[in-house]
């Protein structure tokens, strides 16, 4: 039998009686079939000991004796699962191997690590020694003495040094740490304010967990020890029954449009376009259900049975030689299992939910890894409610309908409103809302729609309704039109959605720690992308200035950068202010409707919008799952669901007038001005994250305490003042007894937290960046790289980590330290799937790396470049967007950044008003700083920083600005610039138009200021054939090596001193090197010839003088054009790929030389890559010379 529980714990000693109590407890308690117990401090464990304290299953055992008081460890397990022979034990682990009901073998190790840091050296080679001698699946758990990230502890006292060790050991032996839930920490040092620690912790390989793929770890309380107790459930984590997926490959396969023809079509006509749409839905999914079953079946077991007979007819083959038929059937099942095994990495794909990654990239079992882990990450093992722990499945659903039902089920009277007039709501003309939807309209729509994305409870997607407009448009725009027409009888039926819990933080175990996430009906989805796209267009000119959530053209960004200039700036004045950072309970789930409409109602929305709004929210339904069980129907009566494209609109249209509230009460003088007019905002909002800025006063903290409670009470949306927090700017300690008295939240200090990114009043620090690193880090572990080809480890490293390098560097200012720390993740991971690596493992310059394709790198950014190209972003917007709300205050950038885009800066002055007169490129295409620096030398600072050209030329108000005596430079170009001014016009009703000269449509973009920083680089040539050639990503990521002449051949090994072949593995006549290889070697021309003859091409092939492999490429790739040059491309890229591999083979494998080998790989791989889209190889295969 397998195991179904293993007890982990560090007991603090067992040389008690009531710990050993305790530790009989919890075994009896937990029914745990494996018990690791850390630091016994016992130098022997008598078997009555043991019996006594285990009970009498658990007969067999290991002990690592303690030395002195100090360390032990105990691993006992009941007689079911048998004894084994082979374990070991180490200085600070015992190893022990069991086995599967099935006969896998597999390891367990339980450590208990040292304390003095020299010892944790030794113990981390030990785990690596462990490792070594431990092959197959493998977990090891235990208390460690380590960590490896700094959410790990509570406060900044981290050893850095140590914990780099530890991660690089993580990831060199592929290990995965299996999440804890229920709690964050698992040590405690018992003080007042207490040191908390993750310590114990359990991590497996992936083939383990291959194994056991449903564990769920969880913790316990502990009474005599100061470490959790931790219970590891193998067959724990299990979900509900799969409902029905659209899968977006279906419509790719024969028969699928006939099945959902025949389905749709089987319904009889009905009067109401709901119920008929409804019942049509229905029976499709049902068609397309047992379509599948029969169509696609089983892939594994396909795929196995596929292979099998191959493997018989290659046996056969041995032997004899094939018939026509067999032969027939062996290219037939190889062209069979392609298929499947393509779909199962596309089925793999699809559950992981990894869009960024094709299949070709990485192992299946990647894919099958991500959905796993989100699985796992998002399993509700248990719920904390009234000091009770609740885990069975019926106590939990009943728990989360009850809370639900409260939240969205009931309408709470409003005792007050807002009087939208007076406190500056604006009305809009929006008629055009209210048009008629027509089918262009909505076809536009659905083509909009994701096809990826998890379906609501009828199971379609996006895909579904793109594939099968043809079939289904007529139905879908009835019932369209009945919803235009506020016919809401029956919609109901097309209006419910699933709610799934994602939990907001580790060790989530009360409801209000899960952020419902609405999967909704795919028409009700429909509709209100319809009204969504309508809404969008005009959003900016509605919203103010100050909310940048889901509005086109405004980024997160803006609220970080005005938020954090603002507390800078008044830390610098000197003078005392607040940071009022507010939580707004169940934000979108408590939207109250009547405000909602009255705030529609007030800014234009018409009739029929705003009754087709009301038809939706009344129709509204939704079941909560619970680990994929979905639970009862529960009516919507107040709220917004988090899902529907809509929502967020209206959401920012409600907390819109928040904001303006607070402009009104300081309009009205309620509130007093901050300490610097530069400061035009002091409210930031992105969605329901609000951050206010006030005086320390109080009857500006009472006014803003009013303000939130109305608010809240015509709203729905209230404060909760339990989770919002206070950081005092400047201030003594009478103004935070003021705040204390007023206020009643959390005071804290900087620095914090905003909107994912430190916000600081200085510098960040080592402390404050090492989250930031480990963030990094943990996005490329080292289990994952070894589960994906290089090319797409250079996926991940090209644009999932520059998503969060782009939102990191775009607010702040990277120091050195953090862009080394994340160029050695970066580095490490792409080239051995490692955190750290030295030099010799780089086959390439990282620098060479973090270059454009098209000037030799992969394309890969460059963390430093990417930084500078993003920070002008904000004095491209200063200079353009005037109306930001942070435009107003001082962005520092670096001077390197400020002199790049002086230099990529253009004006086309017109009123002047918004170009700097000294500072700017607006005099016949030069600044004024360069025209005149010696004149420059005597203008204050602040008129060169200020001073408009409007200004400026007016009355000639420049001259005012020089101050002093001038030297005789000076006077000479005063003089040009006065006769240069003299030609200057200003256009009164012109705007200045600026112009970023680095891009062609002469607006800035942040990759056209990248690419900028490489003006004046060496193109490189072969990028075009590499790179633009169809192939498979890793044969192109070969072909780059090749043209950097980094691939390890005899001449690269001799010069690293390592073992290498006397000469060419393939000819056996010269010395190798990668040119000599694939294009001097006779056997490689040989290849050539033959393989170009297939085609008419022998002509092509290399001859004596060619010794260079990519010359002779651009020479051929030169001499055609169109598809056949495409063709030949993709036939060097796969003939210089096979010689590679068949070089490899003879060095490696012990192969011999064989021309016939060759060509029949590369025929082979050649009709896979056609099937694949290699449009070039199938016209070079259309065009075959006859004969």
């Amino acid at each position: 039998m397998d195991p179904e529980k293993i007890l982990i714990w560090n007991v603090r000693g067992l040389n008690s009686s009531a710990r050993q109590n305790s530790v009989r407890e919890l075994v009896s308690s937990s029914r745990a079939d494996i018990v690791c117990v850390q630091e016994t401090k016992l130098t022997e464990v008598p078997r009555r000991t043991l019996l006594s304290m285990l009970g009498s299953d658990f007969s067999n055992f290991l002990v690592l004796p303690s030395l002195g008081a100090s360390g032990g460890i105990l691993v006992a397990w009941k007689h079911h699962l048998g004894s084994t022979g082979l374990n070991r034990i180490d200085d600070h682990s015992i190893s022990v191997q069991f086995c599967t009901q099935e006969g896998q073998a597999w390891w367990l190790t339980c450590v208990y690590g040292p304390q003095s840091s020299e010892e944790k050296v030794q113990f981390l080679q030990e785990l690596r020694n462990v490792r070594a001698a431990c092959l197959g699946p493998w977990i090891i758990a235990g208390d460690f003495n380590l960590i490896y990230k700094a959410e790990d502890k509570n406060n900044s006292n981290l050893n850095r040094a140590m914990m780099g060790r530890f991660r690089r050991t993580i990831d060199d032996l592929s290990l995965k740490e299996i999440p804890l839930h229920g709690r964050k920490y698992t040590w405690s040092n018992q003080q007042n304010i207490p040191t908390l620690v993750k310590l114990d912790r359990v991590m497996c390989s992936t083939d383990w967990e291959d194994l056991f793929p449903n564990v769920l770890l969880q913790s316990s309380a502990s009474e005599v020890s100061d470490h959790c107790p931790l219970l590891l459930g193998l067959r724990d984590n299990r979900s509900g029954k799969r409902r029905f997926h659209f899968e977006s490959f279906w419509p790719k396969l024969d028969g699928f449009q006939e099945a959902v023809q025949e389905a749709w079509n089987s319904v009889p006509a009905l009067e109401c376009p709901f119920q008929a749409l409804d019942r049509k839905l229905k029976a499709t999914a049902k068609r397309l259900q047992s379509w599948s079953d029969s169509r696609v079946g089983h892939v594994n077991s396909q795929l196995a049975l596929a292979r099998e007979v191959l493997h018989r007819l290659e046996i056969a083959q041995d032997a004899r030689s094939l018939s026509l038929s067999e032969n027939w059937l062996k290219n037939k099942l190889k062209k069979h299992s392609l298929g499947l095994a393509s779909l199962k990495r596309t089925i793999a794909r699809l559950r992981s939910r990894v869009s960024w990654l094709k299949e070709g990239d990485a192992n299946t079992k990647l894919f099958h890894m991500h959905a796993r882990h989100r699985k796992r990450k998002n399993f509700v093992a248990r719920l904390v409610a009234d000091n009770q722990v609740f885990t069975g499945h019926n106590e939990k659903a009943i728990l989360m309908d009850q809370f639900f039902s409260n939240l969205l089920g009931v309408s709470i009277d409003r005792d007050c409103s807002v009087n939208l007039e007076a406190v500056g709501v604006p009305t809009f003309d929006l008629a055009a809302l209210d048009l008629p939807f027509l089918e262009k309209e909505v076809w536009e729509t659905v083509k909009l729609l994701p096809s990826d994305k998890a379906p609501g409870p009828d199971g379609f997607t996006g895909g579904f309704y793109k594939a099968c407009w043809s079939i289904i448009k007529g139905d879908i725009m009835a019932a369209v039109s009945a919803v235009w027409s506020r016919r809401f009888a029956q919609f109901n039926r097309l209006n419910t959605a699933y709610i799934t819990l994602i939990p907001k933080k580790e060790g989530a175990d009360q409801v209000k720690d899960f952020r419902p996430i609405s999967l909704v009906h795919s028409f009700a989805k429909l509709i209100t992308k319809l009204l969504a796209n309508r809404l969008a267009g005009r959003l900016n000119e509605m919203i103010s200035p100050i909310q940048s959530a889901f509005i086109k053209g405004r980024f997160i960004q803006d609220n970080y950068m005005l938020v954090q200039q603002t507390a800078r700036l008044l830390h610098r004045r000197r003078q005392a202010h607040l940071l009022l950072k507010l939580d707004i309970t169940k934000a979108f789930d408590s939207v109250s409707w009547p405000f909602l409409i009255e705030v529609l109602q007030r800014m234009g929305f018409g009739q029929i919008w705003r009754d087709i709004l009301c038809g939706l929210l009344a129709t509204s339904s939704t079941q909560v799952m619970v680990n994929g069980f979905p639970g009862k129907h529960i009516v919507h009566r107040q709220g917004l669901r988090q899902g529907d494209p809509l929502s967020p609109m209206l959401f920012i249209l409600v907390m819109d007038v928040l904001g303006r509230m607070v402009t009104a009460a300081e309009g009205a003088g309620l509130l007093q001005p901050l300490a610097t007019r530069s400061v035009h905002h002091r409210v930031s909002m992105y969605a329901d994250d609000v951050v206010l800025f006030l005086r320390p006063a109080a009857e500006d903290i009472a006014t803003i305490v009013d303000i939130l409670h109305l608010f809240g009470e015509a709203s729905g949306l209230h404060n909760n003042a339990q989770k919002s927090n206070v950081y005092p700017i400047r201030c003594d300690e009478s103004d935070i007894a003021v705040v204390q008295g007023l206020l009643p939240c959390g005071i804290s200090s900087f620095p914090c937290k905003y909107l994912g990114l430190p916000l600081t009043l200085r510098k960040i620090t080592k402390d404050q960046a090492q989250p930031i690193i480990d963030k990094f880090a943990n996005q490329l572990p080292g289990w994952k790289a070894d589960l994906m080809t290089r090319a797409g480890r250079t996926v991940q490293v090209r644009f999932v980590l520059t998503g969060m390098l782009i939102y990191l560097a775009m607010a702040i200012d990277l120091p050195t330290y953090i862009t080394k720390a994340i160029d050695k993740i970066r580095r490490g991971f792409l080239w051995r799937g490692r955190k750290e690596i030295n030099g010799g493992h780089c086959l390439v310059s990282w620098s060479k790396v973090c270059r454009p394709l098209d000037l030799g790198g992969l394309g890969i950014s460059s963390i430093m470049e990417l930084s500078w190209a993003l920070r002008m972003r904000w004095l491209w917007l200063q200079k353009t967007e005037p109306n930001r709300p942070w435009s107003s205050l001082t962005i520092r950038v670096p001077d390197k950044v400020q002199a790049f885009f002086s230099m990529a800066m253009q004006t086309e002055v017109g009123n002047g008003a918004n170009t700097l007169f000294w500072k700017d490129r607006w005099l016949q295409g030069q600044r004024v700083a360069d025209i005149a620096p010696r004149l420059l030398q005597v203008v204050p600072k602040r008129k060169i920083n200020t001073r408009t050209v409007q200004e400026a030329i007016t009355g000639r108000a420049w001259m005012s600005d020089i101050r002093g005596a001038l030297s005789v430079g000076a006077i000479v170009d005063y003089l040009h610039l006065w006769n240069l001014l003299l030609t200057a016009e200003l256009r009164p009703n012109v705007e200045d138009k600026h112009i970023f000269r680095l891009a062609a449509n002469g607006k800035y973009s942040a990759k056209s200021a990248y690419e900028g920083l490489f003006i004046g680089s060496i193109p490189f040539e072969p990028y075009e054939r590499i790179w633009r050639t169809w192939a498979p990503p890793k044969c192109r990521f070969f072909m780059w090596l090749v043209a950097q002449k980094r691939c390890w051949t005899a001449d690269r090994l001799a010069k690293r001193g390592l073992d290498h072949p006397d000469s060419c593995p393939l000819c056996e006549q010269e010395s190798e090197t990668i040119d000599h290889l694939l294009v001097s070697c006779v056997f490689s021309r040989e290849c050539w010839f033959l393989l170009l003859r297939q085609f008419g091409l022998h002509n092509l092939s290399p001859q004596p003088e060619n010794d260079s492999f990519l010359d002779w490429w651009r020479t051929i790739s030169e001499m055609a054009a169109g598809q056949m040059k495409m063709g030949i491309n993709s036939l060097v890229l796969l003939g210089a790929w096979i010689l590679w591999k068949h070089r490899n083979q003879c060095v490696f494998e012990g192969g011999s030389p064989s021309v016939a080998a060759v060509l029949e790989q590369v025929g082979e791989e050649r009709r896979l890559w056609e099937m694949a889209g290699a449009k070039g190889l199938i016209f070079l295969a259309a065009n075959l010379p006859h004969g």
